[in-house]
């Protein structure tokens, strides 16, 4: 049995299928769905570096319940200037895109600027793991370079778990080998037909739309 993406390669069908699935099952005409169109509609990395977007990116994450249960967001003056003073590295990384980069690129990427945000950014309180609030967060603002991750599908499909290790390391070991699978999937399976302005309005998405709609 194919692992992973593995299973989507030269299946056409079957990410068709689970793409329809997410979209007429998942977060349909609810909060987070309608938030989450707003934030795909900004474009430009300096833009984002404003308050009006920073609080856009707050409340949606509110709304995809990173302020409740296993997460808890930090107090929103700690979250924004923590977002502020990574903001070169957020910059540095504007120009990559997950299907273009080749492995090379990734590891230089992954090894600089991509761990400072993860070990830097103080977007969670200091009790709680970052992982998922982290690769959301990412997603936000670099939206053709991270796939958002989440407990109930990312997780669970890749290591067939919801546990999120203490070790801020091991977050980002599991971080890293999730985008590097999905950079290896967007290299080898164009994407770009299923594109739209409801769900699919990225790479990064429209991979994490395949996979949610197959866990459905």
């Amino acid at each position: 049995m194919k692992r992973g993406l593995q299973r989507f390669i030269d299946n056409r069908k079957l990410i068709t299928r689970s793409l329809t699935k997410t979209k007429r099952l998942y977060r349909q005409y609810d909060p987070g769905w309608y938030l989450y169109r707003k934030l795909a509609s900004e474009v430009d990395i300096e833009a984002k570096f404003r308050d009006d977007f920073i609080e856009l990116v707050y409340v949606t994450l509110v709304a995809w319940n990173m302020n409740s249960r296993g997460a808890r967001l930090s107090n929103w003056n700690t979250f924004k200037q923590s977002l502020y003073a990574q903001r070169d590295h957020f910059i540095n990384l504007a120009s990559f895109r997950l299907e273009q980069l080749s492995e090379a690129v990734m590891k230089d990427l992954f090894s600089e600027d991509v761990r400072e945000l993860f070990f830097n950014l103080i977007l969670v309180s200091d009790s709680k793991p970052r992982l998922v609030t982290c690769s959301k967060t990412l997603h936000f603002f670099l939206p053709n370079l991270f796939v958002p991750i989440d407990r109930k599908y990312t997780l669970s499909y890749f290591h067939k778990s919801t546990s999120v290790p203490a070790s801020i390391e091991k977050q980002y070991d599991k971080f890293s080998n999730i985008q590097e699978e999905c950079r290896r999937f967007a290299n080898r399976v164009s994407l770009d037909e299923f594109a739209d302005s409801i769900w699919n309005a990225n790479i990064p998405k429209t991979i994490d739309n395949i996979i949610i709609g197959y866990q459905k």
